[in-house]
C-alpha cells in the first residue's frame, strides 16, 4: 500500500532547514527491486490541499495510484517544501531582469527574493537530497530512472538542475516555465551550457496562465522558445499546450499524469531491450 512520509533536512549550502515529502508506491519494499524516483519543488505543493496557499495541491499520490492500478509500476516522489520569502532567489540562478523586478515589486523589496541562489540550491538538491533519498530508501540509482519536475519558477530551475546535472537526471518536466525572471540568462546558459548525455523533456504551458492576453502570450512564446532550444541540443522534447488552463496546481497535476506515465514506460521498457 502506497504512503507519504517525511523528514526535515538541511540546505547546509543556504544554511536553512526544509521538510521533505516522500511519496513510497504500492510497490515498494526497502529490499528487493529498486524503484525509480521523480523529485520535485514545491513539495508543499504536492499532496496536501491544506499546505497549499492557493487551497489546491497538484495530487501527484492520486496520479501515482492511478498509473500503478492501470500498469503495475510506479515511481518513488521526492518533494521539497520551498519558502515564498526566498523562492524566487532558491529557484534562480540569476538575479532578477529589472524589467521583471518592476513587475514585481513587493517581492523586489526583498533582497532574498531577487534570485541568484540558484546553484547553491541546485547543489543541495543533487548532492545533499539524493544521497539522503537515496541512503534512505531502495531507489534505482542510475540516471535513467532519475527525473526531476517543477512548475514555474520551478520549471526554470529544474531544466538548470537537469541541463547542469545531466549524469543524474535523464528526464525533466518544465511546466509553465517562468523564464522571464532572467530571459537573457537563461538563454545564454541554453546556448552554452554543452548536452553530453542523451535526455528527454516535457515542456507544458497553459493558455490562461496569468490571465492577462500579454502576460499569457509572452509565456506560450516563451515555452515555444524552450522547446525549440531544448530540440536544437538534441533532447526529445515534448510540447503541449492547453488553450483553458491557468498558472493553476491542479492544471499541472493533470500534465503530470502524462510525464509520469512516459517517464515510467521508458525506463522499464529499456529493461527489456
Amino acid at each position: 500500500m502506497s504512503k507519504i512520509e517525511s523528514f526535515e533536512i538541511e540546505i547546509p549550502q543556504l544554511k536553512r532547514d526544509r521538510t521533505v515529502w516522500v511519496y513510497l508506491p504500492d510497490n515498494y519494499k526497502s529490499t528487493g527491486e529498486p524503484c525509480p524516483v521523480i523529485y520535485m519543488h514545491d513539495g508543499q505543493n504536492l499532496f496536501y490541499d491544506k499546505l497549499t496557499a492557493c487551497g489546491a495541491a497538484w495530487h501527484v499520490e492520486k496520479v501515482m495510484e492511478d498509473i500503478y492500478k492501470d500498469t503495475g509500476k510506479g515511481a518513488i516522489i521526492v518533494g521539497v517544501e520551498c519558502y515564498d520569502r526566498a523562492r524566487m532567489s532558491e529557484y534562480s540562478p540569476w538575479k532578477m531582469s529589472l524589467s521583471t523586478k518592476m513587475r514585481h515589486k513587493g517581492d523586489a523589496k526583498s533582497k532574498r527574493n531577487r534570485g541568484g541562489e540558484g546553484e547553491l540550491y541546485a547543489e543541495f538538491f543533487t548532492k545533499n537530497l539524493k544521497n539522503t533519498i537515496d541512503a534512505k530508501y531502495n531507489t534505482v540509482k542510475e540516471r535513467e530512472a532519475t527525473a526531476v519536475i517543477g512548475s514555474s519558477m520551478g520549471g526554470l530551475i529544474s531544466c538548470y538542475i537537469a541541463l547542469r546535472h545531466q549524469r543524474l537526471y535523464e528526464t525533466m518536466g518544465l511546466f509553465s516555465t517562468y523564464s522571464q525572471f532572467n530571459r537573457s540568462a537563461f538563454n545564454k546558459f541554453l546556448d552554452k551550457n554543452q548536452q553530453i548525455l542523451p535526455q528527454h523533456a516535457l515542456v507544458y504551458c497553459g493558455g490562461k496562465e496569468f490571465g492577462v492576453k500579454r502576460g499569457d502570450s509572452v509565456m506560450i512564446k516563451d515555452s515555444l522558445s524552450l522547446y525549440e532550444k531544448l530540440s536544437a541540443r538534441g533532447i526529445e522534447c515534448e510540447l503541449l499546450f492547453n488553450s483553458s488552463f491557468n498558472h493553476y496546481e491542479t492544471a499541472w497535476g493533470v500534465y503530470f499524469d502524462k510525464f509520469a506515465r512516459d517517464f515510467l514506460a521508458r525506463y522499464y521498457s529499456s529493461r527489456t531491450v
